[in-house]
């Protein structure tokens, strides 16, 4: 056999090997994405003094006490709290997800966010995703405050938090032509941009979950990286950014109780 053969010979071998060990290598890497839950929680307003009555029977209110002691059990449980902008990463194989990560993530963009929330995230250096509603911003509608630009930017520059959009007019979009959600989230994120500079990742959490086939194809073509509006559990394996799950939680539910809830949908997503 001529010295050439021989030299094609091995080179055929070398990329058959090669071949080999990126098929084992992404094997393994899909394998280990299969193993990973990522748990999306959502929160709303917060008061210091709990009601005796709510008309929404106390889903879109906490305190924040119970807040702060869910965090605390989180990272006792080893969670690690990650922000979405984490999780885009880690889809994109930039990052590794670690093996128990959990995301805290707010609506509506209450001004109690600001007064309580952002003091005890900073305080356990752990991130958070705040969606706004942008006609709201610096309005105070039935004696409930929102959310100025400043306070915005202020949370967004420390790092801890980063902003998106949950709608201009926060209405039930599956109601509403596509073309008015196309161009009110479009607006929102606009105004976002004008107060607080360019929005690398662009989220969009629909308003009460109001969603339709049509509208997510409409904002995955407009430019939206991820779209939030089911309830349960996320799996990192065939995460659908189209399709974000969260869990609401409730006033006062514990940390213990949230991964409890956690661990049912992670069996039952």
């Amino acid at each position: 056999m001529s010295t050439k053969k021989k030299i094609i010979i091995v080179c055929v071998i070398i990329v058959v090997i090669a071949i080999i060990i990126g098929i084992i290598f992404r094997q393994k890497k899909e394998n280990k994405r299969a193993d990973v839950k990522i748990p999306i929680l959502l929160y709303h307003n917060f008061v210091t003094t709990v009601p005796d009555t709510d008309p929404d029977n106390f889903n879109y209110i906490n305190t924040p006490q119970s807040f702060e002691e869910n965090i605390k059990t989180f990272l006792e449980n080893g969670y690690t709290i990650i922000s979405m902008k984490e999780l885009a990463l880690a889809d994109n194989g930039k990052i590794e997800l670690p093996s128990k990560p959990i995301v805290i993530t707010f609506d509506d963009g209450y001004y109690s966010n600001y007064e309580y929330i952002y003091p005890i995230l900073k305080k356990y250096n752990v991130k958070a995703s705040i969606f706004i509603v942008t006609d709201k911003i610096g309005q105070e509608i039935d004696g409930i405050k929102y959310l100025s630009w400043e306070e915005c930017l202020e949370m967004q520059n420390s790092g801890i938090i980063e902003i998106g959009s949950h709608s201009k007019k926060h209405v039930f979009y599956d109601k509403r032509s596509v073309r008015e959600l196309r161009d009110d989230v479009k607006e929102s994120y606009k105004e976002i941009e004008e107060h607080l500079g360019k929005q690398d990742l662009k989220i969009f959490a629909y308003p009460y979950g109001a969603y339709t086939n049509e509208t997510v194809r409409t904002l995955k073509n407009n430019g939206i990286d991820f779209q939030l509006y089911d309830i349960g559990m996320n799996n990192f394996k065939d995460l659908d950014r189209k399709e974000i799950k969260r869990i609401n939680i409730p006033c006062e539910m514990t940390g213990k109780e949230i991964i409890e809830e956690i661990n049912r949908y992670s069996l039952n997503p």
